[in-house]
């Protein structure tokens, strides 16, 4: 018969092993659970890059419809859990800041945001490395058949960030973007987007997009691209602790976007 000391330490061993094995179970359901985010960011990242190779036909004006419900789920799984004020996504005290000059209607602006910009988001923007801003420059719109439209359809995009969903409606807007040089945006277009976009206080945005103080925002973004001298879009500029990067013109990819943001960072 074992001696009353050696079933303490029978007893003693045996807990230590339980706690072992479940500490272990634990630590195995966090990495489960942190890949399965991943994951599912990672397939958002995809299937809104698989969606948006398909652009350039005649926009649904049907919210409801079922492809314009894959573009919502594909852009509320990118973006839920980002932190957004009016036109900045991600955390306000990350120290890289990436400004986006673009112009909804372009093209190559598409192409960045459903590609670059998008992994960008996934990876960087969520873990609170990058905080993302967006500013505009009329390119392709100003060369359009209503350039127009411009003021409107950016202040449609910033009336969205006054309830903090601003990039919802950018994510939206870009991949229901129709073939350039039509005359597809409209007040209908813009409220199609508006009613896509989760959570949207829809009677709130119509009035918010009329407001002076967002078309003034949309001018002075462009006034203030002219006096730095951009006039393409996209233009990324990238900036942090160690300084300004060169910026970047026109469609780049992911790693670009890492390099400018480590030699700053």
């Amino acid at each position: 018969m074992a001696s009353r000391s050696k079933q303490k330490e029978e007893a003693r061993a045996r807990r230590l092993a339980e706690e072992q094995a479940r500490t272990e179970r634990a630590r195995r359901d966090r990495r489960l659970r942190m890949l399965g985010g991943a994951l599912l960011v990672a397939i958002a990242v995809v299937v809104v890059a698989v969606i948006a190779s398909s652009g350039g036909s005649s926009p649904s004006t049907n919210p409801t419809s079922a492809a314009n419900k894959k573009h919502t789920a594909a852009v509320d799984t990118l973006l839920n859990g980002i932190p957004q004020s009016g036109v900045r996504l991600g955390s306000p005290t990350a120290k890289v800041l990436v400004t986006e000059y673009a112009d909804l209607e372009c093209p190559v602006c598409r192409d960045f945001a459903t590609g670059a910009e998008n992994q960008l988001i996934a990876n960087d923007v969520r873990s609170g490395k990058v905080q993302l801003v967006y500013r505009s420059l009329s390119t392709a719109t100003g060369n359009g058949p209503n350039p127009n439209i411009f003021p409107v359809q950016q202040s449609a995009a910033y009336a969205a960030g006054e309830q903090n969903k601003a990039w919802q409606y950018i994510e939206l807007f870009y991949l229901e973007q129709g073939a350039e040089d039509t005359d597809y945006v409209n007040s209908t277009y813009l409220n199609n987007l508006a009613q896509q976009v989760t959570g949207l206080d829809f009677a709130k945005w119509s009035t918010d997009r009329t407001s002076s103080s967002l078309t003034a925002q949309v001018t002075q973004d462009e006034q203030t691209a002219a006096s730095k001298g951009f006039n393409s879009t996209p233009t990324i500029v990238v900036q942090g602790p160690k300084g300004d990067a060169a910026p970047i013109v026109g469609d780049t990819d992911y790693g670009t976007l890492e390099s400018r943001i480590k030699s700053v960072g």
